[in-house]
């Protein structure tokens, strides 16, 4: 085996040898290659556009290996002809590569840049926005390894429909349940709890022992959290501390209720699904004249299956209700008109129950490539 080491014009034309070691640190470009085309027995005709330095430690390679390496590390083309080779650069070398694009229909396009870029090499896909398209300016070979790529990545996304109901109950009507839950999550369909339950909620709703807060519909892809929320985003005043100074900011937050609903889609069309479920009630602060929130949440994780009902409840409100009752006119006489005005609080108590059901949604038409 020879060892070449080239940092300087080899002159002569030596024997060709079999493999070599090959080191060399900051070394012209040129000077390398016809170093190694002279081990190699190779006519070398080098274009006049390349230049540079190279540092490069190959081993057990031969010249000719080396000589391929090397023009790939400097984004050069090399070309053999019989006994004649040529070294070339510029607008030779662009007429090897050419532009590719790909429109993307499904899939997140700074995904599929990022992935296709792990192929072709950073900096060489870009993501043209107006068409949704992936552009890549590079070889056929690389072009061949992409496609395969958004082949697989660019499908439809499996979506579930999710119906939700909030309902609020007074509390002789959950009792007329005969549930005793703290945030219970109960399942099921035909012959099973859940589904009794919603029966005697349909029930109580007719009486006016119930009564729907909101039905919203939610579309969630699988995987991706899809939320919403029944209320509205409040001023809250913050106290900061700082160096013993008290600063004073307001901050929005949310108060209402609020759901959060992320799934798994399997195979058999059943949805694993992670819940979570908040309460924000406001409280008028007077003394700050600023509102606090109170916020009752809770995380669970359940696998719901097709057509079946899930309930989830033990959310209990209480209200304080100021009331007055007077006669008109009369509870407006100084000093006597108290005599005809009457003060009192009324409490009142409601439990929020939240009923969802969830299936598959179909494929989007047409999605089939």
């Amino acid at each position: 085996m020879g060892f070449l080491i080239i940092g300087l014009v080899l002159a002569g034309w030596p024997v060709p040898v079999g493999a070599l070691d090959v080191r060399v640190h900051e070394a012209p470009v040129r000077t390398v290659l016809s170093g190694l085309a002279r081990s190699a027995g190779i006519n070398l005709i080098i274009d006049d556009t390349v230049d540079g330095a190279v540092t490069m430690e190959l081993q057990d390679v031969s010249a000719e290996e080396a000589i391929r390496v090397l023009a790939d590390s400097q984004n050069l083309l090399y070309s053999k002809e019989g006994p004649i080779a040529v070294i070339t650069a510029g607008r030779a070398h662009d007429q090897a590569r050419s532009c590719y694009t790909w429109k993307l229909r499904y899939a997140d396009p700074d995904s599929v840049r990022q992935a296709a870029e792990a192929v072709a090499g950073s900096g060489l896909v870009r993501y043209h926005s107006d068409t949704n398209s992936l552009v890549l300016h590079g070889t056929a070979r690389t072009a061949a390894a992409i496609s395969r790529l958004v082949q697989s990545l660019d499908v439809p996304v499996q979506q579930v429909d999710v119906e939700i109901e909030f309902l609020s109950l007074q509390t002789d009507a959950v009792k007329d349940l005969g549930i005793s839950w703290d945030w219970t999550v109960m399942e099921g369909g035909p012959g099973h709890q859940a589904f009794l339950y919603t029966g005697q909620l349909r029930a109580l709703e007719s009486k006016g022992k119930a009564r729907v807060l909101a039905r919203p519909h939610l579309m969630a892809q699988n995987g991706r959290e899809a939320q919403i929320l029944i209320g509205d985003r409040i001023p809250v005043l913050t106290e900061h501390v700082t160096d013993g100074e008290v600063s004073r900011t307001t901050e929005y937050e949310d108060a209402g209720i609020k759901l959060s609903f992320t799934p798994r889609i399997h195979d058999d069309h059943s949805v694993t699904a992670h819940i979570r479920a908040e309460v924000g009630t406001p409280i008028l602060v007077p003394e700050l004249k600023a509102y606090r929130i109170t916020t009752r949440r809770a995380d669970t994780d359940v696998c719901m299956q097709p057509g079946r009902d899930l309930l989830i409840g033990g959310l209990i409100s209480r209200e304080e209700i100021n009331n007055l009752r007077k006669v008109p006119i009369l509870a407006e006489i100084p000093v006597l008109g108290k005599l005809f005005r009457y003060h009192y609080t009324s409490k009142k108590e409601t439990e929020l129950v939240i009923l969802i059901r969830s299936r598959v949604a179909p494929p989007l038409s047409g999605s089939a490539r």
